[in-house]
């Protein structure tokens, strides 16, 4: 797969989207709606270890850290090396490293919980995504995307600092489609909700 879509790692994005998520009070309330899902969904005693696929800077830790349990284990891996070395800078505690989302280095069932917010819609041909996200999953995967007007993909772009990102949106029939198809028939549950930024959550849960 070419990767000409992949421009996390130019130079200035990464301090460039930091300090848009680190300003913006819509952005930070999108990651407090996001870690409230996480933690009324799936926190209970049960996750011992719990992985962030796109952890990006850190922003989602820094929010979720201090409301896990004590004795859960937090990994986050992704493949912007700069955004990485915003997350170990400035959360050296945290527990992250490079990896890439179609290709995880984890053992089949490896975390209790798999989290992955805003990274669906910057990537293509997500199946093989979703799939290494249910195969490392013991228990539960919870991931957004962003809601297409009805047809299955709805591709865009966007500008960042000069660098065009792909931005696309999927039909909920879509993502639970893809699910199906390319998920373990262990799955027991796919839930969705709205959120208020226009997007879906799922969390999808896999039999014990």
């Amino acid at each position: 797969m070419g990767r000409d879509w992949d421009n996390w790692n130019v130079a200035g994005i990464a301090d460039e989207i930091q300090t848009i998520w680190q300003n913006s009070p819509t952005e930070d309330a999108h990651r407090q709606e996001l870690v409230d899902i996480v933690v009324r969904h799936v926190v209970p005693p049960f996750a011992t270890s719990l992985l962030e696929v796109g952890c990006g800077t850190g922003l989602i830790y820094e929010k979720l850290a201090g409301r896990l349990p004590e004795d859960t284990n937090y990994t986050g891996v992704d493949s912007s090396w700069r955004m990485l070395e915003i997350a170990k800078r400035n959360f050296p505690q945290g527990n992250f490293h490079f990896g890439d989302g179609y290709e995880l280095t984890f053992e089949d069932q490896e975390f209790d919980v798999v989290l992955c917010f805003e990274v669906l819609g910057h990537i293509p041909q997500i199946e093989k995504f979703v799939a290494e996200l249910l195969r490392v999953t013991r228990k539960t995967c919870v991931f957004t995307t962003w809601l297409s007007e009805g047809i299955d993909i709805e591709e865009n772009y966007e500008i960042i600092g000069g660098v065009q990102f792909l931005h696309q949106r999927y039909s909920d029939s879509f993502i639970r489609k893809t699910l199906h198809t390319v998920g373990p028939t262990s799955l027991a549950k796919i839930e969705s909700t709205n959120l208020r930024s226009g997007g879906l959550a799922y969390i999808v849960t896999r039999f014990p």
